[in-house]
């Protein structure tokens, strides 16, 4: 990729790259990256598992395997949790087809800033992705409203009276806002330092 500079411009790019701050947010970014498609595996995979518990035991949570089977995984014909839950959910109208085909990129990119980051430390050709982190974002947000919809459907929020999908913010997702602030927020330190040394 770095023939695709010339000498200087090369140069003056990769000095930038390395700048400790540009570090520190690639790595930042990285994490909260990670941590967004793990949330969203969470709720893709696990909860539409759940959805087909029937009960307890005293091993734990007992499902109906057929059901599960018949329902979500035949609809991957290689099997395929993810794939198959993400069409389930589909079904169910809590996201696009479009949205959960654009979950293939977003773990493309997941998996290549986990196993080569260095290139982006390194590499003025890579810069994360941050159209795809939105993407996810979004997406995250629609399965967990989808599921907060369901809850309130079977009663979990009587006691509160008449609520609003949207008005509920998950766990989860208060997690992640905790990290994107706290990302942001280390993105502003640096910027505010930056200015303070060039003056």
């Amino acid at each position: 990729m770095q023939a695709d500079f010339d000498r200087d411009t090369y140069a003056a790019l990769l000095e930038a790259k390395l700048q400790p701050w540009r570090i520190r947010a690639t790595l930042a970014f990285a994490g909260v990256y990670q941590i967004t498609h793990e949330l969203i595996k969470e709720a893709v995979i696990d909860e539409v598992r759940s959805f087909y518990c029937n009960g307890f035991n005293e091993a734990g949570m007992t499902y109906d395997d057929a059901g599960y089977e018949a329902a979500v995984l035949a609809l991957d014909p290689k099997k395929r949790k993810m794939r198959a839950s993400l069409l389930w959910l589909v079904h169910g109208g809590a996201i696009t087809a479009q949205q959960a085909d654009r979950l293939d990129a977003i773990y493309a990119h997941r998996h290549d800033l986990t196993h080569e980051l260095g290139k982006y430390i390194v590499d003025p050709a890579f810069e994360p992705d941050m159209q795809l982190f939105t993407d996810a974002v979004e997406i995250l947000r629609e399965i967990l409203r989808f599921w907060t919809r369901m809850e309130i459907d079977l009663g979990s929020f009587e006691q509160f009276g008449d609520v609003d999908p949207d008005e509920v913010t998950p766990g989860r997702l208060l997690l992640l806002q905790l990290c994107i602030d706290a990302y942001v927020e280390g993105l502003k330190q640096e910027a505010s330092a930056d200015g303070e040394a060039g003056r």
